[in-house]
């Protein structure tokens, strides 16, 4: 196959139709820049050779432009000599048709025949398979070896078939292997070797018996121990139910709790002896204090009677002090009622001056609003008039934005008509410049945008009619219209002829606006601070300020009547004193001055007052102390006295003393049985010695009782336990499972012997495969061997049974993975030429397309590839898409260009 012409059209990125132009025999190399659409390309080329038209796959709606569109693709390309055509559409408008020379089929008879001449088979999806898959090498794809399907395995199965057809002859013995493997799967996996089937069934019955097995043993070893534990639970029982030992244990017990008995009754006695220790200590310790407290008595009494003398002088001097102290105080309080006096009067004549400067300043205030209402009304005017201007004014900023936007739509849609337009230079020779008329006018020289039917008349010669392209002009010319006719709507509306007369009607709205909010501004700088200018309607603003002055008015009236009879009621002094005569006339300021020399004199005679208060307090305090302490001193006294009198009569001096003595006797006398109980105590044993004894015992007891009921539930459970399992036959169902055990041990091992007999013939048919193999592959390594060793001097290539590198050797062995990817990538390339050339030769038709292939080769390297790619176009044609010019000028070949089509045309 050599491909002469490639279209696309509607495919991804090409949405407008290009040619790949330039094709030929040999070495063809597109070098275009990124985003050029080399892949696309390929991907083009691709979908026509492997992929049907009428197939719905994601794949195929993958391939639809970014505007939308129905894929196109066209090859023209010669088979063995005879020209060939293919063309195929996808999505809504699929179809399919290829011409081989004079024949020519459509459709569905046009994808079989193509595959027929290719050798591909269906491999679902509407995607055919087979070794021209392999040689349509994408972006990316050159670094991995080739994927071969099973159609593609035959397609090189079939080239390889041509010179060793006698010597593989191993068709039987693929077959046996393949049976081999088919048997070998029944006892395990073909991925991890894990037995499967019966084998697995065998290993899991043997486990299942081997555990049976073990879970009986286990309870035959229960059993014996049983049968152990219910001898020794019998023996401890007759043990605990012994009854000479049940009756020592109680008598212990018994004993201790008679002990208890002797040590608490000691306990008691101790107790009650040093109750009455403790009560014989108190009585003389009593008697011992109330002697000392008569003592003291007698002496706190000389004390008292002593400082009632001295109490009873110093409240008699000051009793003096008090009464003169009284009388000063006396005169003060005259002096300050006189002062308080004067500054009543003195404030009010205050007020009465005060009262005149109020109505003075209100009378100012007055005139002061008054003036502003004037200001405000002739601003509220202007703002009125100012609104009036600006409501006539129809032009506003949402007004002059659509009509801007209409404006920018007309201009871009006339630009669009403009630019879509055919252009008609003109270059003409100045006689003949009179000569030439465009639509009867005179031409002139330049470049004119034939935006309609235009006629050019040439004086002498006749005349041209030129008709730029109907469909896209009418289009654009609908756009100018709509545009033109909104634009006229909104001027229209606007109560305007042009943009310019909407643009000078908006700056007069603008600049009313202006006027608008500086009248507001004035209007708003007249009335008082905190009017609320957005809820003002109708100058609701200036009838509460005529409000308000009225309202002033009325207050200062009533301030005048008040004034006048304030003042007439000020003329005489509160206690009906004469007439001030010119006091009433002072100003404000001195009527202040005058009231604040009063206050100071009443406030002077007030401290007076309060100072001959605080020393009459003072000393008044002082003779109530001094009586508070000589009646304090007077109840003392009497105090002692009573509580003397009370003690010598309930018991006199010398039965006090008796009292004492034989206080102190009783004393000596228990402390003494005191001391001789506590060594009685002490011989016996502690009672919680004692009590811890009785406790051990009766826990004892009580532990014996639930030991034996215990024991007694216990053996009669083994007893139950033992016959159940005499019953079962224990050892007859070991003997039973040791048996099975022995039957499934034999199946397994059969098993296992089967399946290693299996993988011994599987390795030795697979061994006799690979050498017939490799006398398979012989032609394979013959075709590519060549260029291996022009690309790598001294190498050979080994080849897997998948038709894969597996290794490469120079000094040693190297497996494919392991090389670097530069050499992975040459390695695939040079296994897809191999490929190539086998189909060239088989079918004597082949082509190969590298896109951006041979990335990571150094220099010397990528020189050895292009000498064999330039020896291998001489055979077929090879297709280099690249990215990287310079690097691949030294490649040669024909030079290829993406053009872009004015139409889709016929394939050739």
């Amino acid at each position: 196959m050599i491909l002469t012409d490639v279209q696309v059209e509607g495919f991804r990125r090409f949405a407008s139709p290009v040619r790949l132009d330039g094709l030929g025999p040999g070495l063809n190399v597109l070098a275009a820049p990124n985003e050029a659409g080399k892949s696309t390309l390929l991907l083009a080329l691709r979908a026509a050779l492997t992929l049907r038209h009428s197939s719905k796959s994601s794949v195929i709606k993958g391939f639809a432009p970014y505007g939308g569109g129905a894929p196109h693709v066209a090859l023209s390309f010669t088979w063995k000599g005879m020209a060939c055509t293919l063309e195929k559409r996808f999505l809504n408008q699929k179809c399919a048709r290829l011409r081989l020379g004079p024949e020519q089929f459509e459709g569905d008879q046009a994808e079989e025949k193509l595959r027929d001449l290719l050798g591909l088979a269906d491999a679902g999806k509407g995607e055919a398979a087979g070794l021209w898959n392999a040689l349509l090498v994408g972006q990316g794809e050159s670094f991995t070896q080739p994927n071969l399907n099973e159609a593609g395995h035959a397609s090189l199965r079939d080239c390889l078939e041509q010179g060793v057809e006698k010597a593989v002859g191993g068709a039987a013995a693929s077959a046996v292997l393949a049976k081999v493997r088919d048997r070998l799967l029944l006892l395990q996996t073909a991925s991890t070797g894990k037995p499967t089937g019966r084998y697995k069934q065998a290993l899991e019955q043997e486990q299942a018996a081997q555990d049976r097995l073990q879970t009986l043993e286990a309870r035959k070893a229960a059993l014996e121990e049983d049968l152990v534990a219910l001898e020794q639970a019998r023996r401890i029982l007759r043990e605990q139910e012994d009854p000479e030992r049940r009756a020592h244990e109680e008598a212990a017990l018994k004993e201790l709790r008679l002990v208890r008995d002797k040590v608490l009754r000691l306990d008691a006695e101790e107790l009650a002896a040093r109750a009455a220790l403790t009560a014989a200590i108190t009585a003389c310790s009593s008697a011992r204090q109330e002697q000392e407290r008569r003592q003291e008595n007698k002496v706190r009494q000389l004390h008292l009677e002593r400082a009632c003398a001295e109490s009873q002088q110093t409240l008699d001097g000051l009793a003096q002090k008090v009464r003169q102290a009284r009388r000063c105080l006396d005169l003060c309080r005259q002096k300050r009622e006189h002062a308080e006096q004067h500054h009543q009067h003195r404030r009010q004549q205050r007020m009465v001056a005060a009262r005149r400067a109020m109505l003075q300043q209100m009378q100012d205030t007055l005139a002061q609003e008054r003036a502003l209402l004037h200001r405000a009304e002739a601003a509220f005017a202007r703002l009125e008039q100012e609104q009036a201007i600006l409501a006539a004014l129809r032009v506003d900023e949402a007004s002059i934005q659509r009509i801007r936007k209409a404006a920018r739509q007309h201009e871009q849609a006339v630009a669009l008509l403009e630019a879509n337009a055919p252009v008609l230079s003109m270059a003409l020779l100045p006689e003949a410049a009179q000569r030439v008329t465009l639509n009867g006018a005179p031409c002139r020289e330049g470049e004119i945008r034939l935006t309609a039917t235009t006629t050019v008349q040439i004086e002498g010669v006749g005349q041209f009619q030129i008709t730029p392209a109907r469909q896209e002009q009418d289009d654009v010319q609908g756009k100018v219209q709509a545009a033109l006719t909104q634009l006229e709507t909104l001027l229209q509306q606007a109560g305007c002829q042009n943009v310019a007369e909407a643009e000078h009607r908006f700056e007069e709205h603008r600049q009313a606006e202006v006027r608008l909010v500086e009248a507001r501004a004035a209007y708003r700088a007249t009335l008082p601070d905190g009017t609320d200018l957005a809820r003002d309607n109708g100058g609701q603003a200036l009838a509460a300020l005529r409000k308000t002055i009225m309202q002033k008015d009325a207050d200062l009236a009533l301030a005048r009547k008040e004034s006048i009879a304030e003042g007439e009621g000020a003329t005489a002094d509160a206690d009906g004193a004469p007439p001030c005569g010119a006091d009433t006339l002072l100003t404000p300021d001195q009527a202040a001055e005058a009231e604040d020399q009063a206050a100071r004199e009443a406030e002077n005679a007030r401290h007076a007052e309060r100072d001959e208060q605080a020393a009459c307090a003072v000393l008044q305090a002082e003779q109530d102390k001094a009586d508070a302490a000589l009646r304090a001193l007077t109840q003392a006294l009497e105090h002692l006295q009573r509580e003397q009198a009370v003690s010598v009569a309930r018991e006199a001096d010398e039965a006090l003393a008796q009292r004492a003595e034989e206080a102190q006797r009783a004393q000596a006398t228990a402390q003494a049985r005191v001391e001789q109980l506590a060594q009685a105590r002490q011989e016996e044993q502690p009672l919680s010695v004692v009590e811890s004894g009785i406790r051990r015992r009766a826990q004892a007891l009580d532990t014996a009782r639930t030991a034996i009921t215990r024991l007694r539930e216990d053996i009669r459970g083994r007893e139950t336990r033992v016959r159940l399992a005499e019953g079962e036959g224990v050892d007859e169902q070991i003997a039973e499972a040791r048996r099975a055990v022995e039957r499934l041990r034999l199946e397994r091992e059969g098993c296992e012997r089967e399946r290693a007999a299996l993988v011994l013939l599987q390795n030795t048919l697979g061994q006799a495969e690979r050498t017939q193999t490799e006398r398979y592959l012989a032609p394979l390594r013959r075709t590519i061997q060549p260029a291996f060793s022009a690309v790598f001097p001294g190498a050979s290539v080994a080849f897997d049974t998948s038709f894969g590198v597996e290794a490469l050797t120079r000094r040693q062995a190297e497996e494919f993975n392991k090389l670097s990817d530069g050499t992975q990538e040459q390695i695939s390339v040079l296994v897809r030429l191999g490929f190539a050339e086998l189909l060239h030769a088989r079918q004597g038709s082949s082509i190969l397309v590298l896109d951006d292939a041979l990335s990571f080769s150094d220099s010397l390297r990528l020189e050895r590839v292009f000498d064999v790619l330039a020896d291998a176009a001489t055979r077929f044609q090879i297709l280099v898409l690249t990215c990287r010019a310079e690097t691949f000028a030294t490649l040669g070949g024909r030079a290829l260009t993406l053009q872009p089509l004015a139409e889709f045309t016929e394939p050739r």
